[in-house]
């Protein structure tokens, strides 16, 4: 890398200091210290900028003396750690394992020409792994060595045509997490961007890859998108497009999107926007494909007059579907609109109407009216309790091509009561009680009653002391029953832990954690039929019960100075997650294959550091896929240069 460096001519004696003079010293390139290029936010000062002469040849005043430029080296940040470390691995369906991770890593970065002409960054690691299977003797010459570490460019960094770039290399045997298999990962990513000078459009284009490679072969996923964005006047235009392609041994698969959006704001009072999307994937097994696509186009139309008491909206859509399996195809199509009026009578009281049409591939026409009135009354003050109350009717109809018709009367009726508690000067309780009953009677097709009766309950404290709490915990209860032609019932409590606790200048605590437990039943009054080993009917009544329990989200603690002894620090995450992310095979670069998979999981880290030297002890529990996996991972690392 090279970049000019400038020499400035050395004052005599004679002439006077800088001090005296007022002129400062010149700074030779290199001298001052930057960021690395993903850490820098440059900006160009009127410093940077030429200062124009009063006159063509004659110096300006109090102008520095002429200097002369070099190409020289760039100054080069550097510096690395060198490391090893002990990791034990425990799972309830393996014997366990032991290895010894050997890790040397450089990283430097630099720029070219001017730090904000382009920068340069570099981490390269060099990783030596020596494993043995608890029990097997044999194995413990088992040595794999891999080459980790990520480069990034960034091209013109605080420019209208920013450029970059990064390369990935990764090794799941040298971190402290838990693996099926030894996963190596490349990832290589490409983007640039462009605005204009004038004008308010930007557009954007770049380019992933990632590659997993490990026992269970090679998972490479490509990824290529794009999108532009301009607003004109009253206009603005959105587009996108993403393509990926999955390529792994047991199957391979394609994604597009490609998506539109228009806005047009014709006043203040009048709005319209029209989305469309195409989506499409495409799977190939080893003896059979499937391939899906979907086209979508949603215009919407506001209207929200500023003095007067009405309302509108209307929407046109057109969806259409097509999905091919073992050579068959299947194609479905529905066009359709729909539009609504509200008329707000008083603060309390209002009215609205709806009304749609549709039609589908077999050209079945059906349409949708309703309309209904809503009051809610005067919010009540009793003692220090808030008191309101709501009430709601409406009929609708709905027909088919054939002739078939359904009508339905809907009402409902409801309550709440609600107090605050200012418990201190930073503190807040609030807690509510509601509830509600509704109705439906339905003749036509599918004609049915209904009376469901809802109840519920919530209590939440808000903390806010500025940058020591800021915090929000809340729990709900709610239980819904419906009787009629069709019996069933739903509970639910929810509990939720959100904030930042600052304990003291050393401690803090974060979370953001959610648990829920649902239940539901339902029973439908007509008996099913059943036949026993004789040929004898059998009645019995249809019930379904279920129920899920989930625990999402995360609580970490953290300690700058454990038991007061300085460079002592440690960490508590705790992570829950019962949901599983499958979405690499639709083309996520940045999906992992087969990731952790943790339903609960506890990591706790222990760092002490003297000087340059420093240790880590990890020690994790997890529940994998129902299996209970523990890892412990002893680390010793040693840092050199000035990285």
């Amino acid at each position: 890398m090279a970049a000019p460096v400038a020499q400035q001519k050395v004052a005599s004696e004679d002439e006077a200091s800088p001090a005296q003079s007022g002129s400062a010293d010149a700074k030779v390139v290199g001298d001052e210290e930057f960021l690395p290029a993903d850490e820098a936010n440059i900006e160009p000062t009127i410093a940077d900028l030429p200062v124009p002469s009063r006159s063509k040849g004659s110096p300006t005043p109090n102008s520095p003396p002429p200097s002369q430029k070099r190409w020289g080296v760039a100054p080069i940040r550097w510096g690395g750690i060198v490391s090893v470390g002990v990791r034990r691995n425990n799972s309830d369906t393996t014997s366990g394992s032991t290895s010894q991770v050997y890790e040397g890593r450089l990283r430097a970065n630099s720029y070219v020409w001017r730090p904000y002409i382009a920068l340069v960054s570099g981490d390269f690691a060099l990783t030596s792994i020596r494993s043995q299977e608890s029990g097997d003797v044999s194995s413990s010459n088992l040595i794999g060595t891999s080459v980790t570490g990520s480069g990034t460019l960034q091209l013109f960094p605080q420019s209208r045509f920013p450029f970059s770039a990064s390369l990935t290399l990764s090794d799941s045997r040298s971190e402290g997490s838990f693996s099926d298999s030894n996963i190596k990962q490349q990832r290589l990513s490409l983007r640039q961007d462009y605005r204009p000078q004038t004008g308010r459009w930007t557009t954007a284009a770049g380019y992933d890859r990632s590659e997993l490679t490990g026992d269970f072969g090679s998972d490479v996923v490509d990824r290529v998108f794009g999108n532009f964005s301009n607003s004109v006047d009253r206009h603005s235009v959105n587009l996108t497009g993403d393509f990926s392609r999955t390529l792994a041994d047991e199957q391979s698969g394609k994604s597009y999107f490609f998506g539109a959006n228009h806005g047009f704001a014709y006043s203040d009072e009048l709005s319209l926007s029209t989305n469309a999307s195409l989506t499409g994937q495409q799977f190939d097994l080893d003896t059979d494909s499937a391939t899906t696509q979907s086209l979508q186009v949603f215009s919407y139309g506001n209207w929200s007059p500023a003095e007067s008491k009405w309302r509108g909206s209307a929407n046109l859509r057109y969806f259409q579907t097509s999905n091919t399996v073992g050579g068959e195809n299947f194609t479905n199509r529905t066009i359709g609109g729909a539009a609504s009026l509200n008329y707000q009578a008083s603060r309390n009281l209002s009215f609205f109407g709806t009304a749609g049409l549709s039609a589908d591939t077999d050209n079945n026409l059906t349409s949708n009216q309703s309309l209904g009135a809503s009051y809610s009354g005067e919010p009540l003050r009793f003692g220090n309790y808030d008191y309101t109350w709501f009430t709601s009717a409406s009929l609708s109809n709905a027909t088919s091509g054939e002739g078939d018709s359904f009508r339905s009367v809907n009402g409902a009726v409801g309550h709440s009561l609600m107090r605050t508690w200012q418990t201190s000067a930073q503190t807040t309780l609030s807690g509510s009680l509601n509830q509600s009953v509704s109705s439906s009677r339905s003749t036509g097709i599918g004609s049915s009653s209904a009376t469901t009766l809802s109840h519920g309950a919530s209590l939440g404290m808000q903390a806010n002391a500025g940058e020591t709490l800021t915090g929000y915990l809340s729990a709900s209860a709610s239980d819904s029953r419906t009787t009629g032609d069709t019996t069933s019932s739903f509970q639910m409590l929810n509990v939720q832990l959100t904030g930042n606790w600052r304990i003291n200048q050393n401690s803090e605590l974060d979370s953001n954690l959610t648990w829920q437990w649902s239940r539901q039943e339902s029973d439908n009054d007509q008996p099913v039929v059943l036949v026993d080993e004789l040929g004898r009917p059998l009645f019995r009544e249809d019930t379904s019960r279920s129920g899920n329990t989930s625990l999402g989200g995360g609580l970490g603690y953290s300690h700058r100075r454990l038991f007061g002894l300085r460079g002592l620090r440690y960490r508590l995450d705790f992570r829950a997650n019962t949901n599983r992310d499958d979405s690499r095979r639709f083309g996520n670069p940045n999906a992992q294959r087969q990731q952790d998979r943790a339903t609960l999981d506890l990591d706790q880290r222990l760092f002490y550091r003297i000087g340059r030297l420093d240790t880590e002890l990890q020690y994790r529990i997890a529940e994998i896929e129902g299996r209970r996996n523990q890892l412990i991972f002893f680390r010793v690392s040693r840092e050199f240069g000035s990285f």
